[in-house]
């Protein structure tokens, strides 16, 4: 899949064979996208027999040899889908080639609708936040149904290597710091805390890019392979702090508000407030450590465009914190 083309002749054996069994006959490709993980998806406008059951359009999953992910985002598919949470359907699999037909959701992300609308990608928000509520409070008793979610948990050494890989990509690679001995006891200090957040399960990645909007107006989640247990706060300040949206600081708080509303039992909003800055603060500066390493070590430049709007955020949280010490974390 050089410069990341694929011929229909490049599918799968298995999945032509399902396609050709459903009256497909060939079709158009096109990249719909990749995932930093050199993950690809590809479109394919399927031309057909008269008669076929299945939708104008498919997704083709493409993943490389060396991604570890690949099966556990079949099973958490199956997971997900057997708990009726909105993921895509699966047509047909093929381990050998690593590639997997699915549903296709559209083009257009929750990224895309808030651009387009605000009022109306802000109410794709409020929806978003629902279907966390949701994963939280209905899917999250049935976690140990599924291993890849149950076995992996994001403690303690999960967030101090989120902000080792902070300064290590940020801090050092990117504005060219000398390493703060400081910084240890800082760090170590907030992972502490967030570790300390009641754990549900997490998506890991909720943000804009990673929510699809369908027509009909409702909301598919992708992305999300890395699934594990872990803050009930980690996703919810993904999406509502995410550096590719600035949400401003008033909607920010009507989102949040909103949160709480659809809880089951939720604790004050005081002190959701407070858990949600300190599970933003790793948020991210893990999101900034991505930013730096894609664009300076993988060489995906795209990435180094969202590094401003990653160190607002970061000073927003700051100031917001109310917390002297944690201005080093993010220097002048």
């Amino acid at each position: 899949m050089s410069d990341y083309v694929l011929p229909f002749a490049r599918i799968a054996p298995p999945l032509r064979e399902f396609l050709a069994r459903h009256g497909v006959e060939g079709g158009e490709i096109s990249l719909a996208g990749i995932a930093g993980s050199r993950r690809a998806y590809y479109r394919i406008t399927a031309s057909r027999s008269a008669g076929s059951s299945l939708p104008p359009s498919f997704i083709v999953l493409v993943s490389p040899d060396d991604d570890l992910d690949f099966g556990r985002f079949l099973r958490i598919t199956q997971f997900y889908r057997m708990l009726r949470f909105p993921v895509p359907r699966v047509y047909c699999i093929d381990d050998l080639d690593r590639q997997v037909l699915l549903e296709d959701l559209g083009p257009v992300r929750l990224y895309d609708a808030l651009r387009k609308d605000r009022d109306a990608g802000l109410a794709g928000y409020r929806k978003a936040l629902d279907l966390l509520a949701d994963l939280q409070d209905r899917c999250e008793p049935f976690h140990a149904e599924c291993p890849d979610i149950h076995s992996r948990v994001f403690d303690l050494s999960q967030l101090l290597w989120e902000t080792s890989y902070y300064r290590e990509n940020y801090l050092e690679g990117h504005r060219g710091l000398s390493p703060d001995p400081a910084l240890t006891d800082l760090f170590e200090g907030l992972a502490q805390q967030v570790d300390r957040h009641p754990k549900t399960i997490m998506h890991r990645d909720f943000q804009s890019q990673n929510l699809m909007v369908k027509p009909d107006g409702s909301l598919h989640v992708i992305d999300y392979q890395g699934s594990r247990m872990g803050s009930c706060y980690y996703d919810l300040a993904s999406l509502l702090l995410d550096p590719y949206v600035l949400l401003s600081e008033d909607e920010v708080e009507a989102l949040l508000r909103h949160f709480h509303g659809r809880l089951r039992n939720p604790p004050s909003f005081e002190s959701l407030r407070a858990h949600f800055l300190e599970a933003g603060m790793q948020r991210i500066m893990q999101a900034l450590g991505a930013y730096c390493f894609l664009s300076r070590v993988k060489g995906i430049a795209e990435f180094a465009g969202h590094i401003p709007a990653g160190e607002a955020r970061l000073r927003g949280l700051i100031r917001a914190s109310g917390r002297e010490e944690w201005k080093t974390i993010l220097p002048d």
